[in-house]
């Protein structure tokens, strides 16, 4: 090995999951320098984004302890926890102290993620990004203030052109505002400061985490339009911090209080989970075309009497390259279900607090502490 170049030996390890590379920073010096070089994060993250035979995506469960499990677990694997089940640890930057098991007070939400970054939101006053395979994580600048009843959604990309992250919050004011406008701004991870953009138009809504997707954060939104109610994706472009409306949703899928929209990702494309209650159905389409509303197909569409389980609410959390949707019932159970099979297989995580939070990312080595000055 000695006598191999750098970048050879860059391009080997480039090509080996993150838990041996962390191993592996223990060899020598030098390698521990590789390793953690930002440069060298890059190049792994373009191999792992390249390489089909990787599993990419993994659900962490937010929950104590915190665990992670393969999206694209196998039945073998779901029958054996020690196979199954990663447990990490939160960083210490996100406890009340260093020696500390409690997180800082508040309520935890998820902002979405983007390349093994997670953006960790407690009561909508302190901000995190959070990445749980290197638990290293850093606090952003304070909130702006807003509408103390508004509603809020998050998100979290990459700006390519400026190689910066960037975390998107938009509020939605509370029907005692007299402004029905979702306002907007937007914190660019290396200035670390909170800048107003465009907002949304008025009477389109947005809930929930944006999905980083095609450089661009996804919102499923839901806009009023006279007597009626449409559903169309939303889009923020990255680079020019602008909205614009992607494409409509499928033209059947029609307004109900009791329907469940979720947006998602299904190898390179855009897909869609669609429950109604009405008719007790439960279905995917895919968008094969980005962009093109008449490119929407279904996967499938199954009677929910197969989705036994959950009492509450269903989640589908993303579509498998083996062709299973993994679903999250009650934040109690996960669901790994095949719908061309009809079968289903459920796991529930044994934890502390009896209920996780999901959030669905990938392994990589990118640390929030090398953008900007103040790190955590």
């Amino acid at each position: 090995m000695e006598t191999l170049p750098q970048d050879i030996i860059a391009n080997i390890l480039s090509r080996l999951p993150v838990k041996f590379l962390i191993q592996l920073k223990c060899v020598c010096k030098p390698w521990r320098s590789l390793i953690s070089d930002p440069q060298f994060a890059k190049l792994h993250l373009k191999q792992t984004q390249k390489n089909s035979n990787f599993s990419r995506y993994r659900v962490l469960l937010i929950t104590e302890p915190l665990e992670s499990i393969a999206c694209e677990a196998s039945a073998e694997d779901l029958d054996d926890e020690s196979k199954l089940i990663l447990e990490l640890e939160y960083p210490s930057a996100m406890k009340k102290t260093p020696d500390s098991d409690d997180l800082v007070d508040g309520w935890l939400d998820l902002g979405g993620s983007c390349n093994g970054l997670i953006c960790a939101v407690f009561e909508h006053e302190r901000i995190f990004l959070w990445n749980p395979t290197i638990r290293e994580a850093k606090e952003l600048a304070n909130l702006n203030a807003f509408d103390p009843k508004a509603s809020f959604s998050y998100g979290l990309g990459y700006d390519f052109l400026t190689d910066d992250y960037k975390v998107v919050r938009a509020a939605r004011p509370s029907t005692a505002n007299a402004s029905n406008e979702t306002e907007v701004e937007v914190l660019a991870l290396k200035s670390n400061n909170w800048r107003r953009v465009q907002g949304l138009q008025s009477g389109t809504e947005i809930e929930g985490p944006g999905l980083f997707f095609h450089g661009t954060l996804h919102w499923l939104a839901a806009r009023e339009t006279g007597l009626k109610k449409i559903y169309v994706i939303v889009a923020f472009h990255m680079v020019e911090e602008k909205f614009y409306e992607l494409v409509p949703v499928p033209d059947h899928v029609e307004e109900s209080k009791d329907n469940t929209l979720v947006l998602g990702i299904s190898g390179d494309c855009l897909c869609l989970f669609y429950g109604y209650d009405c008719e007790n159905v439960f279905e995917a389409w895919l968008l094969k075309e980005y962009g093109i509303k008449s490119s929407w197909s279904r996967l499938f569409s199954v009677h929910r009497d197969i989705l036994h389980g959950y009492k509450y609410w269903e989640n589908a959390l993303c579509y498998t390259k083996t062709g299973k949707v993994l679903i999250d019932y009650d934040g109690r159970e996960l669901v790994w279900y095949d719908p061309k099979e009809k079968t289903s297989k459920t796991f529930t995580p044994g934890n502390h607090w009896d209920w996780f939070q999901p959030a669905i990312y990938i392994e990589s080595l990118v640390s929030p502490n090398c953008y900007g000055a103040t790190n955590v």
